[in-house]
């Protein structure tokens, strides 16, 4: 038994060796070119030549190709291409030869050299990989994509390597199941990867794994390999974030800076109180100029570029680090600095030039977004373009911060001269016109003085100057403030008032032409005595000011007991509820025609009007005659000669 096993290792050996190459085999790739030198000779542009590649270190069956037919040969050489799906390995080169005339039998031609050649595995040819990055959160993004030419062919057996980290094909957790199964990476508890669907050009596989993101995260590099042969390396970040996360962090700081802010003025009670009298808490704070009671141009634009500018850094900080792995403290962008130095000295010049030259109009009532591009209700055209260019310069900002790639970005984007140069300009042109413009009406306080009829008028009648005559009721308003002219014009519930319809008194500041103090008086105001309406004072300029009055109007809001239906004595006492009310205010009833009551000899009744009594800011009474029922009207009025009604029919 010994010796038949000694005799068959000796055969086994010798065959080996009669299949051992005498020289060193010639080493080529599949579609190479090899350069044959023959002993015998061939017969110039006369022979076919045909070459066998045999497989030495693979059963035949498994890979087998055509011969190689070569015309033409020279005397003694010629050359050839391996085929591109030549037998990997070492492989025996036999040539015959065959001459052109198809009697001619095929005979072996003796070779010098190459007897042998070794083809090697090709590397694969990737020329990059898809997507650069793998993000947490995007399961669907977790496939890698190698591109290449039409040589990386889908049905070949292509696996993937990560240089500094195993990667083991999916398979379920019996691997002895034949054929083994093939698992949803993201399923699986340990960091695999599985070829998916590919064409010619692209192969794929997806990749995942419970702690994937965490084993493999930062800067990889990547391999396709087949048979061995590995291509060139290419670069994959796997980030343990999600795209978003730059962005978030941004956002979510910014707001929490804010609020904290907010936090803090809220905590110490900063309000702010607008010409209407209405306080105006925390956010308005920010930006409500003190005199003017408007939204201050120069305060905005400076918080705007402050936003903007800590926006894009924490942006920019988070991609760094998080997404980017870097340990760096990132830099600020040029540019960035020299913008917000030009917002600040803006605001601050801004406030000089109001200390010394005096205010803007003061415009609405309430503060509006008008109030960024016009002074006193004008629209001044150096604050329009100073509000366009900041609008523009921050979206272009933020726009190329929150579109950049977070893998890609290297740097914030670079504040250009230019728009520095314009922003410069644009600051520039909005204080020279602060300085240009006259100072606008501001009224801080509004007082109604008296309500009475033009006959009865004894301190405020018109200017001897003046060609007005009063007439009708006349109501007197007493305004305080800044920039306040004389030869204002007025407007009341946005309605211009005819020359003939008020006139103005007050003593100008003989350098400004200005008034702190004056009494508008009102003719044929009879509709303005119920209820708040709206006065504005123009300037000559065209710059105006808001107020409303009365700031605080009589208000009936219901009476107890409701008027009868019928006339009779009860109740004789109404209980009248509302807002405002003071001693000294009297009361009347008018029929549904709004006659006052009167009795058959159209005499006014006694008991229809007189002074009110129990008398609280919210509460009154007043005396019913017999024939009040429902339908009429009661008015009341203040001592100035305010008034309000309550009717219900």
């Amino acid at each position: 038994m010994r010796g038949l096993r000694l005799l068959l290792t000796l055969i086994s050996a010798s065959v080996v060796l009669a299949q051992s190459p005498a020289k060193p085999p010639f080493e080529a790739l599949p579609s190479s070119t090899v350069p044959v030198t023959t002993i015998t000779d061939l017969q110039p542009n006369t022979d076919t030549v045909q070459v066998t590649l045999k497989a030495v270190e693979q059963q035949p069956s498994t890979c087998a190709i055509e011969p190689i037919t070569v015309e033409g040969p020279a005397q003694k050489s010629f050359s050839f291409s391996i085929p591109p799906d030549a037998c990997i390995g070492l492989n025996k080169l036999t040539v015959a030869s065959t001459a052109a005339t198809a009697a001619a039998m095929p005979k072996n031609i003796d070779i010098s050299s190459p007897q042998y050649i070794r083809i090697s595995q090709p590397p694969p040819a990737v020329m990059s990989i898809s997507p650069k990055a793998i993000y947490r959160g995007e399961i669907a993004q977790w496939t890698l994509v190698f591109l290449g030419p039409s040589t990386l062919m889908a049905n070949v057996d292509y696996s993937l390597r990560f240089a500094e980290h195993a990667m083991v094909l999916c398979a379920t957790k019996d691997p002895s199941r034949v054929p083994v199964e093939r698992i949803d990476p993201k399923d699986s508890d340990i960091s695999c990867y599985k070829a998916t669907t590919s064409q010619d050009g692209q192969i794929a596989f997806s990749v995942g794994g419970k702690n994937f993101l965490k084993e493999f995260e930062g800067k990889q590099s990547v391999y396709l390999v087949l048979n061995r042969a590995e291509s060139a390396s290419r670069q994959l970040v796997v980030v343990n974030a999600d795209t978003t996360t730059p962005c978030n962090y941004a956002l979510g700081m910014t707001t929490g800076l804010a609020l904290l802010i907010l936090l803090l003025l809220w905590t110490g009670g900063k309000t702010t109180r607008t010409g209407s009298g209405r306080l105006s808490y925390l956010l308005s704070a920010f930006f409500i100029d003190e005199e003017t009671q408007t939204y201050s141009l120069s305060k905005c634009q400076f918080y705007a570029w402050t936003v903007a500018a800590l926006l894009g850094y924490i942006f920019f900080a988070v991609a760094k680090s998080v997404v980017q792995g870097s340990a760096v403290f990132p830099d600020i962008p040029g540019g960035l600095p020299a913008i917000l130095l030009f917002s600040a000295g803006t605001s601050v010049v801004a406030t000089g030039i109001t200390n010394t030259k005096g205010s803007k109009g003061s415009g609405q009532v309430h503060p509006t977004l008008a109030d960024f591009i016009t002074t006193g209700g004008v629209v001044a055209p150096e604050r329009l373009q100073f509000v366009v260019w900041t609008v523009a310069g921050i979206f272009t900002f933020l726009t190329i911060v929150f579109k950049s790639d977070p893998l890609a970005l290297s740097e914030l984007p670079r504040i250009p001269d230019g728009f520095m140069q314009l922003m410069g300009i644009s600051s520039a042109g909005y204080l020279a016109g602060k300085l240009a413009r006259k100072q606008g009406p501001v009224i801080n306080v509004l007082a109604v003085v008296e309500a009475e009829p033009a006959i009865s008028l004894t301190d405020n009648k018109p200017p001897d100057n003046s060609s007005t005559k009063a007439t009708g009721m006349v109501l007197t308003l007493a305004l305080q403030g800044e920039g306040l002219s004389p030869n204002a014009s007025i407007k009341v519930d946005s309605i211009p008032l005819r020359a003939d319809g008020f006139w103005v008194k007050g003593i100008a500041d003989p350098q400004t032409s200005f008034c702190n103090k004056l009494n508008v008086s009102l003719n044929d105001a009879s509709a303005y005595l119920e209820g708040v309406h709206t006065l504005t004072l123009v300037n000559p300029d065209a710059q105006a000011a808001d107020a409303l009055f009365p700031i605080d109007p009589l208000t009936i809001d219901s009476i107890e007991p409701e008027l009868p239906q019928a006339a009779g004595p009860n109740p004789p006492t109404i209980t009248v509820k509302g807002k405002n009310f003071k001693p000294g205010t009297k009361y009347e009833w008018k029929d549904a025609t709004g006659k006052s009551l009167l009795d058959a000899q159209n005499l006014p009744l006694q008991d229809a009007q007189g002074d009110a009594v129990d008398v609280t800011d919210t509460q009154l009474k007043v005396n019913r005659p017999n024939d009040v029922i429902v339908g009429y009207k009661l008015t009341l009025s203040s001592a100035v000669g305010l008034q309000a009604s309550y009717r219900r029919s």
